[in-house]
């Protein structure tokens, strides 16, 4: 699936270097993230690296002024972070008409990533905060207008996907609690995702996932028992500590409760849970 980066919506409106990065650059790259997996082609305006951002300060060099180029962040992500202003561009092969004109509430977007996408039929990414943040931006060419659909969220594009079955569940919950308190980052897969056969028990996992990750950790841990008394998530540690041993962890094994029957098994690190099998047989039951 291709989309579109707004070059428009980087219009000046950034307070500084760390502002930008902060809550703007910082949601971008985890759209150029969501790329790797190949379900995803983002495409810029070839000129989008002279865009101001603050300060009548341009991109580009925003991006390597020295506050931001010195930050751990930006030094891990440096490959994604070039892909937000070096090909592909659409432009090189653009569709929209120059001869025909292109409005957004009333403002000429003649060869903008607008008026390109009313002619591709496809989905827009925007910079937040900006003058488009609205999920659907209206564009008119000629007085027939064209609904544009319009992200400015990597979790509402994941969540998009997945609901049309263009992302597997485990492309959906490595992207779409990325920065939460579940970290997916040391998952066995063979483990994990491809034990799971069945759309309906994905939604299960989904709603104890959101469930978990908005809940607190003074309240997980309230959430434990034995026989009838087991309740909520039941986080408790693991009894088989030595069944988990492949892992090398320097912290115990815990495991909460998504049904009846399945259960997730990981460990905590502060305020993350790094998850790392699933059981979906409860043969892993105390």
């Amino acid at each position: 699936m291709e989309l579109l980066l707004n070059e428009l919506s980087l219009h000046n409106q950034y307070s500084s270097s760390e502002n930008f990065r902060v809550t703007g650059l910082r949601e971008i790259i985890q759209f150029f993230q969501l790329q790797k997996t190949s379900c995803i082609t983002i495409l810029k305006k070839s000129d989008i690296y002279s865009r101001e951002v603050y300060n009548g300060i341009t991109m580009l060099s925003a991006m390597t002024t020295e506050n931001l180029s010195k930050s751990d962040e930006i030094r891990k992500l440096k490959s994604d972070l070039s892909k937000v202003i070096n090909d592909p561009f659409w432009d090189f092969s653009k569709k929209c008409d120059g001869a025909a004109k292109y409005t957004h509430n009333t403002v000429n977007v003649n060869d903008s990533a607008l008026a390109e996408c009313y002619e591709r039929k496809i989905f827009l990414i925007s910079f937040i905060p900006s003058n488009y943040s609205s999920e659907i931006i209206n564009v008119e060419k000629d007085k027939h207008s064209q609904k544009i659909s319009n992200y400015t969220n990597n979790r509402a594009l994941v969540q998009k996907l997945y609901e049309q079955n263009l992302v597997s569940f485990e492309v959906f919950c490595k992207n779409y609690y990325n920065g939460s308190k579940l970290d997916f980052s040391k998952i066995n897969v063979k483990n994990s995702f491809d034990q799971i056969l069945d759309k309906k028990d994905e939604i299960q996992f989904i709603n104890s996932f959101n469930m978990f990750s908005s809940t607190n950790w003074s309240d997980i841990l309230k959430q434990s028992g034995k026989g009838k008394n087991i309740a909520g998530f039941d986080y408790k540690k693991f009894h088989d500590q030595d069944h988990f041993a492949q892992y090398s962890t320097s912290s115990p094994i815990y495991k909460f409760r998504v049904t009846q029957k399945f259960r997730v098994f990981g460990y905590r690190i502060k305020d993350s849970f790094i998850l790392l099998e699933f059981d979906l047989t409860h043969q892993l039951s105390d």
